[in-house]
């Protein structure tokens, strides 16, 4: 009896799954035909690298979902008309074979090796196969059924072996099933043999030769719909269904089972250890373990009726014994169904005319609740645990108590009951006691209600709610044991359990607290956090009853929000903080001091996070109006779960999530409940991997823009020029299902330092990129926030502008230099000419200035002996004639040259004093005194240097009555400056004194000096280098000597 209970709720709760529960979801690809209309059938194909093929009528199309790749059959010489193909095989070394109506295309390459479109080739040119079947041996050798069954043995290198089995040759009779006569490959057994069928009748093929092994034309039970296209190359057809042992039914044995009334049989043949089972239609799939684990909780059988137009799904059912077959779904198509194949992500993929769609049923992780309760839709908010376990959940259509069944067989575990229909729109909950709860909504009023006895107790408004228009609740919370907070649109408020009164509560940060939108409360132990729809994040100090402000605007300890708007906040088990708002969901480590956004780039496809949860493995959930969401702490890893992972919905509502005392999590939303307490790593079936789909760029050997499809995902290489340097690649991950949900991103190396996130955008576009070498790098993620096994990567080199090439710019550079050298040269050479003039000019003054010296000195020397004269002294006349003379051959031949020895210049002034001695009584006392260092037969200077400052001593530094008359020249160098310092000290008058001198001297002045100072000067300008020439003139100051000191400094010269 109890066995017998089973089976009516199993067959019940898979009726009611068939006819309300969308377990499934359906996408549809429009097929590429290229231009052409649609005229047949579409066969369909599933790679290894799980990306969907399909034949139109004038080639095969790839299929990335986000794009698709046309490769026409037409030869390049236009020879061979379009072809319509009615088979697919690809072998182990990824080559795609493709029956077609005038024979049979073969890839020259493998699948991973054709860049743009498959290059095909004509297998066996000029003979007629048609390629009904295909099957590959342990060798790699390629099995093919040609026309007139002949059979083709294919070698690696298409090396071919041909067998005509006469005995099976079909007759092409209009029978009830035309294809009957044909023979299909089923298997390979042992690597040697080969499984054949022909309609019902079963062979071996071996060596060449076939033998029966069985025939169940006899046993033919099904009924003919008018299916037209009923041979699927996966298992045959005709009505039965070989199997290994084990596979579909009990092993190693016979069954018998029914459908609809009708009685089926199985049959095992030990010899080859395999199950035959006639079927109730043509062609049905079996769904295995193995093969796709989340469909067989679906389904042991697919098969298609309904006049061919519906795929529908079957379970076989064991009830005391006796086996029943059972629809669990039928999925309905407008047109027929043309071809059907399953690939190992559990999708289904069905060719219908002018589209193929992809069905994929959910594996069913979450518990679904108040969802397909008839077609009302039931959209849920707040919720509460109560003493007993039960839930009870706050919905648009009243308030439903949730209880927990015991029951396996049922699809949900739990069991719905509207308790309260008369409170509509609430929004949350909070326990009093063990049988009342308060609760409030957008009814603006809160409600006291026995969850015992099923009674509201009260209903209470607040009383200035005229004066705040559209008062909305949005949550609620125990603040004592006699008062509620109670969230609202105007801010926050106390609700008095015993006086029944309503209080506005004042918020310090804003002036007006009813400006104030509050979406959340939540609190923990002292601590009540605010969230507000427009102003961040409160959190108040019940015990000092002081506020923190955190914003987006402002900065409070160092923190600052992403937004104004929180929805929800969560305290975790470490007591951090989580926030979520319309940005993302934020978290706040536990001391306030640091925080952290996770939103798009971290795998968020929505960042409106509306609710928070923590289950019992410390992984945060997030629920959003697109999807929820796992975070896994330790990992820092984000999975996406959609309707497509067993969600019955994907837009979550707010203030709808709960966390229950035996960690249930809970979520609600526009249809529903979802509960789990925890949730699998999706199995990724394959690798995950990132393909490139299309290419735009320039192409410098076309000279063109070009757009470019792509089959595979090799690494190239782009040159581009300056003016055309901008790049689009279109690319895909294998997870072809949900792609909308994908994400991408990529780095471009020596612009970006990280990777850039692209979320679901399928599309790159680099434009105007700056000339230079980079390398673009490409990756993807699927829902589950499982990265690409590979990464695509791309050297893009964007050529400089012509003026900007380094050959360009090296010859521009050198022209610029020769350009700047000749202007400096040109510039150098009439500065040059300027200063040969401009030294010229200073040599002829230099020159006019020691010439001027020689009449000064005859001057003076002619003012000697007319003095002489008149003073009547007419015997020292002839010597001063004398040495007048000598002294003035010397003088010429001292002005003859620039520079001088020093020698010849002391014996000058020697003869000088001479001169002067011979016309004074008191004669003048010479002292030439030259350092250790001195040789003045070997030292240069320039011609009458001492000889003015000499005669300026006499003449005008002594006086006629000054009986001790002394002349010192000092001669020494510098050791700091290597310069010759000539000191010329008297024991005259002084400076002062000689000025006084040539006022009462009957106007007579001293042009020596003057002359001396200027020469030097000129001399100054000639050298501009080093330290030059320099005079220095001044009386002696001590009080017991007169006299004047000159000192002259030469650069030394040798």
């Amino acid at each position: 009896m109890h066995k017998i209970l089973t089976y009516s709720i199993i067959v019940q709760a898979l009726i009611f799954n068939g006819l309300y529960a969308q377990d499934y979801t359906i996408r549809d690809i429009m097929v590429n035909t290229n231009g052409e209309s649609h005229k047949d059938i579409n066969i369909i194909q599933v790679d290894h690298e799980g990306f969907l093929w399909y034949s139109t009528y004038n080639g095969i199309v790839k299929d990335f979902e986000t794009h698709s790749v046309l490769s026409t059959f037409v030869d390049e010489d236009g020879g061979n008309p379009p072809k319509i193909g009615f088979t697919i095989f690809i072998d182990n070394q990824h080559r795609i074979w493709v029956s077609t109506q005038t024979g049979i295309f073969v890839s020259n390459e493998s699948l991973d090796d054709n860049f743009n479109r498959i290059k095909f080739k004509p297998f066996l040119r000029g003979e007629n196969l048609s390629g009904n079947s295909y099957i590959e041996d342990c060798d790699g050798n390629i099995w093919i059924v040609g026309a007139d069954n002949i059979i083709l043995k294919v070698d690696s290198t298409f090396e071919v072996e041909k067998y005509q089995i006469e005995a099976l040759k079909p007759t092409y009779a209009l029978s009830d099933y035309y294809k009957r006569e044909f023979l299909f490959f089923e298997k390979i057994i042992d690597c040697d043999k080969i499984l054949c069928r022909q309609g019902r009748k079963l062979f071996i093929l071996e060596k060449g030769e076939v033998r029966l092994i069985a025939d169940y034309t006899s046993t033919k039970n099904y009924e003919m719909m008018g299916y037209f296209h009923p041979e699927w190359t996966f298992n045959g057809g005709d009505g039965i269904l070989i199997t290994p042992n084990g596979e579909l039914l009990p092993k190693s044995k016979e069954i018998r089972y029914t459908y609809e009334g009708n009685v089926f049989e199985s049959h095992f043949i030990e010899d080859l250890d395999i199950q035959v089972t006639n079927l109730p239609f043509q062609e049905m799939i079996p769904i295995t373990e193995n093969g796709n684990p989340i469909l067989k909780d679906y389904a042991d059988l697919i098969g298609i009726d309904g006049l061919g137009k519906n795929v529908s799904l079957f379970k076989l059912i064991e009830t005391n014994g006796n086996f029943q077959l059972k629809k669990t779904y039928e999925i309905p198509f407008p047109f027929w169904v043309e071809d059907l194949v399953i690939d190992k992500n559990d999708v289904i993929h069905v060719s219908n005319y002018d589209r193929i769609s992809k069905i994929k049923f959910s594996k069913n992780n979450f518990d679904r609740i108040l969802y397909g309760n008839g077609k009302r839709v039931i959209s849920t908010r707040g919720l509460l645990e109560l003493p007993n376990k039960e839930i009870l959940a706050a919905t648009y259509s009243g308030v439903f108590k949730i209880t927990h069944s015991e029951n396996d067989f049922i699809q949900s575990p739990y069991i719905t009951e509207n308790v309260f229909p008369q409170l509509s729109y609430l929004r949350s909950f909070v326990k009093a006691s063990d049988s009342t709860a308060w609760c409030l909504g957008e009814n603006r009023m809160i409600a006291e209600i026995n969850f015992l006895s099923e009674e509201i107790n009260g209903q209470y408004y607040f009383k200035k709610d005229w004066e705040l228009g559209q008062l909305r609740y949005y949550d609620i919370l125990k603040s004592s044991d006699s008062t509620l907070f109670l969230a609202s649109n105007f801010g926050l408020q106390e609700f008095n359990l015993k006086q029944k009164k309503f209080r506005e509560l004042n918020i310090p940060p804003v002036e007006n607290a009813r400006e104030l939108f509050i979406r959340d409360l939540h609190r923990t132990g002292d601590k009540l956090y605010i969230g507000t729809d427009a102003n961040g994040l409160f959190i108040q100090d019940l015990d000092s009853n002081t506020f923190l402000s955190l914003a987006n605007d402002s900065i409070n300890k160092g923190l600052t929000l992403p937004t104004n708007k929180v929805y929800t906040v969560l305290t975790d088990q470490e007591e951090n903080l989580w926030l979520g708002t319309d940005k993302g969901a934020v978290y706040i480590d536990k001391d306030l001091k640091t925080t952290t956004v996770l939103d798009g780039a971290d795998g968020l496809t929505n960042l409106n996070v509306v609710g928070i949860l923590e289950d019992a493995d410390e992984n945060i959930w997030f629920s959003t109006y697109d999807g929820l969401y796992r975070y896994q702490k330790d990992l820092k890893k984000v999975t996406a779960f959609y309707v497509e992972d067993g969600l019955s919905f994907n837009d979550f509502n707010q203030n709808a999530y709960y966390k229950t005392s035996n960690n249930a999590l809970f979520f609600g939303g526009v249809r529903g409940l979802v509960a789990f307490d925890h949730i699998d790593n999706p199995v990724q079936s394959q690798d995950l991997r990132i393909f490139p789909t299309k290419f735009e760029y320039y192409d410098r050997d076309e000279k063109k823009d070009v757009e470019v499809d792509v089959l595979n995902k090799g690494n190239y290489s782009f040159s581009l020029p300056y003016s055309k340097n901008s790049f689009s690649v279109t690319y895909s991950i294998n997870d072809c299902y949900n792609t909308e949900n994908n994400k991408y991103a990529y780095s471009l190396e020596g612009v970006t330092n990280d990777w850039v996130d692209l979320g679901s955008q399928t599309t790159l576009k680099l434009l105007s990129i700056p000339p230079g070498d980079y390398v673009l790098r490409i990756k993807g993620l699927n829902p589950a926030g499982v990265e690409s096994a590979n990464v695509l990567n791309y050297d893009i080199h964007v050529a400089q502008v012509f003026y900007r090439r380094p050959w360009v710019q090296a010859i521009t550079v050198l022209f610029l230099l020769g350009l700047v050298g000749l202007i400096l040269y040109n510039h150098s050479k009439r500065e040059r000419k300027k200063h040969e003039l401009r030294l010229t000019l200073v040599e002829l003054e230099r020159k006019t200035l020691r010439a001027q010296m020689n009449p000064h000195f005859i001057f003076n020397a002619l003012n000697g002996i007319r003095k002489t004269v008149k003073e009547g002294k007419l015997s020292k006349l002839d010597d001063y004639i004398t040495n007048f003379s000598s002294l003035m051959r010397l003088t010429l031949d001292l002005t003859r040259n620039e520079n001088i020895l020093l020698s010849k210049e002391i014996r000058y002034i020697e003869n000088y004093v001479a001169l002067t001695n011979t016309k004074s009584e008191h004669k003048i006392d010479l002292v030439v005194q030259c350092g250790p260092d001195i040789d003045v037969e070997d030292i240069f200077i320039p011609s009458m240097v001492l000889q003015p400052i000499v005669e300026n001593s006499i003449v005008h530094g002594f006086t006629e009555d000054q009986s001790e008359k002394s002349i010192t020249i000092k001669i020494e160098r510098s050791k700091r400056t290597g310069r010759l310092i000539l000191t010329i000290q008297d024991n005259g008058i002084g400076i002062s004194g000689a000025k006084n001198k040539e006022h009462t001297d009957n106007g007579h002045q001293s042009y020596a000096t003057q002359i001396l100072h200027e020469r030097l000067t000129l001399l100054n300008q000639i050298r501009k280098k080093g330290h030059g020439y320099e005079i220095e003139i001044k009386d002696i100051t001590d009080e017991k000597r007169t006299g004047a000191v000159v000192t002259i400094k030469i650069p030394f010269q040798i």
